[in-house]
This record gives C-alpha cells, structure tokens and sequence, in this order.
C-alpha cells in the first residue's frame, strides 16, 4: 500500500470512527487469561487515518458489530496486506523471517492478545508454543497481528478495552453484495502479474449474491457499469447507483473478462 492523501467515503467513515468512540456491551466470545477476559476479534480492514493518511486496522468481533481502531506503520500495514492475501515474496521480509524462524524452531503461533492501553500506546502478547513449553512474549500488536493472520490463530483482546474504545461498524455496500475488497498495493500487483488499476476481491462470502454472479478471490474489479474502480469508493458508489443487471470487468488469471452481476439487489 502506497501513502495517499486523505481521500472520500472511506476518510469520512474512519473520521466517523474516530468522532464515535464509546462504551459498549461487551462480545460474548470470551475467554479468561492470567485474570483478565478477553474476546476473540479479527482484522476487518485496513484503511487511512484522513487527518494524517496514516494506516489504521480495524478490528471487529466475531459478528462485525463493533470495531476497534489501532493506527500501525507503512511497512506493517503491507505486512498485513500481503499476509491476509498469501503474497510470498521472492526474498522473506521481516515478518516472513520470524514466521520462518518459528516454525523452524518447531514452534507455533497460539494466540496473540491486545492487553491494554497506556498513554495511547496500545500493548500485545505473543503466546508460543515450543517443545520445552509454553513463551508468552511482549510485543506490538501490529507485529502480533500480522503473525497471527499468518499463523491463522486467535486474536483476542481484553474485554474492558475492547468495551471502551469500540464503535459501531458500517456494513458497506460491497459486504452486503458478499465481497471484501482492498486496494491494490505494488507487491499485490506484482503477484498477480496486473500493473493496471482496480480493487482487489479478499474475500467472497459464500452464497451470497457475489458468489452467485461468479466472481471469486483475487478478481481485480477494474469497471462496475460504466465506472472506472479506482478505489473502494468508487466501488461503494457503483453498487448504490446499480439497478438491475450491469457489467463488470474484471481481471483473473492475468486476463479480462466481462461478467454478467446484479450488485443491486442486495439492498
């Protein structure tokens, strides 16, 4: 992901975030560690701050009501990216040689936990398991995360915290048609042999209306009707304005292809 400038719905709606940081009921997902109770989250997103154009992750609960923000840097914000999409790297990076590193060590990732939050810096733990026992170690949660999204374990994180600094989420118009998307950083790009512009598909929910117009994992939406995608904005705006069946162009496979979708009645 490349530093933009603050820019439409999506600033709007991390601004609407910050603007709304309030108590709430905490998730039912609970479990307790060394006394404190947590709950399991997952990485929602990863958006702007539009103040500063500084990568922010969204973390929700398990049902994608509520949400918290952690600001992280560049450099991790693209480690999570690629992390959530496989990307490999020709050369590990960093978090790909402590992954590596791990797991040659015949040991795993168990769970990472966001613990607290002291002079607005946030704290997280590392839980590994090893042959001789069990590690619990100090860590970022940026770096935490972008271990657990590869090691496809638990995130959890302290119940009061999550209750003081959570918000409601916004369910887009793009969640309701059935798919995640991302923007599309240079290392995305290089992986799935684009150079051109679009969003990129992360995920396609099962029967859902996306699902059933053919659009899968990794598809790069390039045009909605006749609407350029150049962000997820422009996305979110092409679903609203759908009505009936439109055409979409999409890139798979490292080539074009126009399908048939009915985004529009979704909603």
């Amino acid at each position: 992901m490349t530093r933009r400038p603050p820019w439409g719905r999506e600033a709007c709606y991390v601004a609407l975030l910050l603007l709304g940081l309030i108590g709430l009921t905490p998730d039912s997902h609970a479990q307790q560690v060394s006394g404190q109770v947590f709950q399991e989250v997952k990485v929602e997103r990863v958006v702007r701050d539009p103040r500063s154009a500084q990568p922010v992750v969204i973390l929700s609960d398990l049902k994608e009501e509520k949400g918290m923000l952690i600001w992280i840097g560049e450099a991790e914000a693209q480690a999570l990216e690629a992390a959530r999409q496989k990307v490999t790297h020709r050369r590990p990076l960093t978090h790909d040689l402590l992954a590596g590193t791990i797991e040659r060590l015949n040991a795993r990732v168990v769970q990472v936990r966001i613990t607290e939050l002291k002079e607005d810096i946030f704290y997280a733990r590392i839980l590994l398991e090893t042959p001789s026992g069990q590690v619990d170690m100090d860590s970022r949660p940026s770096d935490a995360m972008v271990l657990a999204v590869k090691a496809g374990c638990p995130i959890l994180v302290e119940v009061s915290l999550f209750e003081s600094r959570g918000i409601p989420l916004e369910v887009s118009h793009a969640k309701r048609y059935g798919i995640e998307v991302q923007p599309l950083s240079s290392d995305l790009k290089a992986a799935l042999g684009y150079q051109g512009e679009g969003v990129l598909i992360s995920s396609v929910a099962p029967g859902s209306r996306a699902e059933q117009d053919g659009l899968k994992r990794e598809d790069i939406i390039v045009r909605l009707a006749d609407k350029a995608v150049l962000e997820a904005d422009d996305l979110e705006e092409a679903i609203a304005e759908a009505k009936g069946e439109i055409q979409a162009q999409v890139f798979r496979s490292k080539g074009l292809l126009t399908l048939t979708v009915r985004p529009g009645q979704t909603r």
